[in-house]
């Protein structure tokens, strides 16, 4: 079975997000790139009239210092030319040079903050399983798009986002392919030696089942976090020339309303790329320990977990990998157990998640690629129990069975 149900696997699972995040990729960029010198022109019209009234409450901030000494003393001329014109005066020439160099400064920015973000990433993950970006690009088949090196951002931030999510899918396939190894376990001759080993074999099918489908579920769940890198890729490339005219007041005297201003444009939405991407990564580190369990409990005695571990992170394994004594001595108990671990921990990408936000000092907010995915699980599983009430109904027909009395009926 999964000899022959592996490649299918490996045709089914790819990365459905990928042509579309490429394209909006390119869109993203391109549009960016195209507004910014606009953008640029409508900041410093934008930037004169702030400081024109900047100026004015300035002085009149400073009205009552100026009146009680006349306005003539050194110390007050100074006291209002350092703390409020002169933070504003350096900032003011260096936007203004860094709006000068046009769209290129921008990209340069992302070049250095973001990318190398993704190619940490990337490259954790990758030695975490034991891929190379070759073995990632066999399984997982999608190559982007030409792009121009105009953009806001570069094609090869756009690549690495792309390796990042492949990377990851190639984990899906390799519990799926887990499941479909454990279910062919089951069509066992030794599973008609009696009746026991029938119900054990009987069990390690449905509990290869669940593994399929449990890992098909969070696939297609997976499939939508790319929304957030395209959210916070947008709200980062339309608010970089309006976090440059705030950062002009940094340092100085201005309302609080306005470096908080600056901080939410900037800062934030810098952090929020970040968080975007490294989240793309923390399916994996979930179903390291989650392969690690299972290897554990599936590898011969008195053997290392360790080579079936890497097995089944690389895609290889196959029935005959599995250890007979440990298939022969597990119990109900013990399968249980064991699909609960495998629950558990797939449940626990959110809380890894969060942990990495708080490393990189960013709140929890709603994620949209999050509620995305939950909500197609749900269009999932609606899909399932459709087909289900169709078959079962089917069944009926074909039998003679009449179908059974809808729940709290009554005489009308």
């Amino acid at each position: 079975m999964d000899k022959w149900l592996g490649p299918f696997v490996d045709k089914t699972v790819q990365c459905w997000d990928c042509p579309i995040f490429d394209r909006l990729f390119q869109i993203i960029s391109s549009a960016a790139a195209a507004m910014y010198d606009k953008m640029v022109v409508l900041c410093i019209i934008i930037f004169a009239i702030v400081i024109a009234f900047y100026v004015l409450w300035a002085v009149t901030d400073n009205m009552g210092l100026w009146k009680a000494f006349g306005g003539k003393a050194p110390e007050v001329q100074d006291h209002t030319y350092q703390t409020y014109f002169k933070p504003v005066l350096i900032n003011g020439l260096i936007v203004m040079s860094l709006f000068s160099l046009g769209v290129w400064f921008p990209r340069f920015v992302t070049t250095v903050t973001i990318e190398p973000v993704a190619d940490i990433t990337i490259m954790y993950t990758q030695a975490v399983i034991g891929q190379t970006p070759e073995s990632v690009a066999q399984k997982v088949t999608y190559e982007p798009e030409p792009m121009k090196e105009d953009g806001f951002y570069r094609p090869a931030l756009r690549d690495k986002i792309v390796m990042l999510i492949k990377t990851s899918i190639t984990q899906f396939q390799a519990m799926m392919k887990l499941g479909l190894a454990v279910m062919d376990n089951a069509f066992s001759w030794k599973a008609l030696l009696g009746i026991g080993s029938l119900l054990k074999h009987i069990m390690m099918f449905f509990m290869g089942w669940y593994l399929v489908y449990g890992f098909f579920k969070l696939f297609v769940k997976y499939s939508f976090y790319f929304l957030d890198a395209v959210v916070a890729l947008t709200f980062f490339a339309f608010f970089f020339p309006i976090s440059l005219v705030v950062f002009v007041f940094k340092n100085s005297k201005a309302a609080n309303w306005v470096k908080t201003l600056g901080e939410a444009t900037g800062k934030k939405l810098l952090k929020k790329v970040i968080n975007s991407i490294v989240t793309l990564a923390t399916a994996i580190i979930t179903f390291i320990i989650a392969m690690v369990l299972i290897a554990k409990f599936f590898a011969a005695q008195g053997a290392s977990g360790t080579e079936l571990a890497h097995a089944i992170m690389d895609g290889s394994v196959y029935s005959g990998n599995l250890s007979d004594d440990n298939l022969a001595a597990m119990t109900l108990v013990g399968s249980i157990v064991l699909l609960y671990l495998v629950t558990y921990l797939t449940d626990q990408v959110k809380k890894i998640s969060e942990t990495i936000m708080k490393t990189f000092d960013i709140q929890e907010e709603k994620s949209i690629g999050e509620q995305a995915g939950t909500d197609a699980e749900k269009m999932f599983e609606n899909i399932k129990n459709i087909g289900k009430n169709v078959g079962g109904k089917l069944a009926n027909a074909i039998s003679g069975k009449p179908p059974a009395a809808p729940a709290g009926g009554g005489t009308p």
